[in-house]
């Protein structure tokens, strides 16, 4: 009797031990995915953020300026610089003011035989500048600027005669525009700017007429400040 309950106990524990053994990977084997390596997903593309373009408070520039002058002896080519400071109001509409001054040394003129000078032309305008695309990468600009010039032309001693300088005053104004290349927040590329002026230095007369003056500018420009 012994004998058979300890068989019986034996067996019991066989099965107690063994069946759970071999049930539990066959459950694992039917669960949906079981066994196998879930995959990696799928890599998203960044969203690409839209580049917004602030309106800077105050623009400063300042370059090379070239400007056809149409002195009574002809037209006259004179290099030199311009300066100006602009300020915005709004996104489209700024006031500037602009300072260029131009020269060139005339020489000697052989079919006149007597120097020419040395003659400067300076110009101080302000006025108002648009900007019908607002402030972005390629900025267009307008501007009409009025205000003073003045000439100065200095003849050298020459065959007894003493040196003489002569200088005028006046009213002058000037409308043009350009373009500016921003390559970053703060700096960007004056790529041109061209603009047509007047500035009546003299009275007109049959020899001479005073007539209006073409610039043509290129520069850097800083912007700080935000509108």
């Amino acid at each position: 009797m012994r004998k058979l309950v300890g068989r019986c106990g034996l067996l019991a524990l066989f099965f107690a031990l063994f069946i759970p053994l071999t049930i539990a990977p066959a459950m694992a084997q039917d669960q949906p995915g079981a066994g196998q390596n879930t995959p990696a997903p799928a890599p998203t593309k960044p969203v690409k953020v839209k580049r917004t373009y602030i309106t800077p408070r105050f623009e400063l520039s300042a370059g090379y300026s070239y400007r056809s002058y149409y002195a009574p002896i002809g037209t006259l080519g004179m290099n030199g610089w311009y300066g100006s400071v602009n300020y915005n109001f709004k996104r489209w509409l700024g006031a500037e003011a602009e300072v260029v001054g131009v020269g060139k040394n005339q020489g000697f003129s052989s079919a006149l035989d007597l120097p020419l000078g040395d003659t400067h032309i300076y110009t101080f305008l302000v006025g108002p500048t648009i900007f019908p695309l607002g402030h972005r990468k390629l900025t267009p600009f307008g501007h009409v600027l009025y205000g003073g010039a003045h000439y100065r032309n200095a003849v050298p001693v020459f065959a007894g005669v003493p040196s003489s300088v002569v200088t005028s005053t006046v009213k002058s104004w000037e409308a043009g525009g350009g373009l500016d290349f921003n390559f970053s927040s703060h700096w960007g590329v004056r790529l041109i700017e061209a603009d047509f002026g007047s500035a009546n230095f003299f009275p007109s007369t049959s020899t001479f007429t005073n007539r209006g003056t073409h610039r043509v500018s290129f520069g850097i420009v800083y912007r700080f400040g935000e509108r």
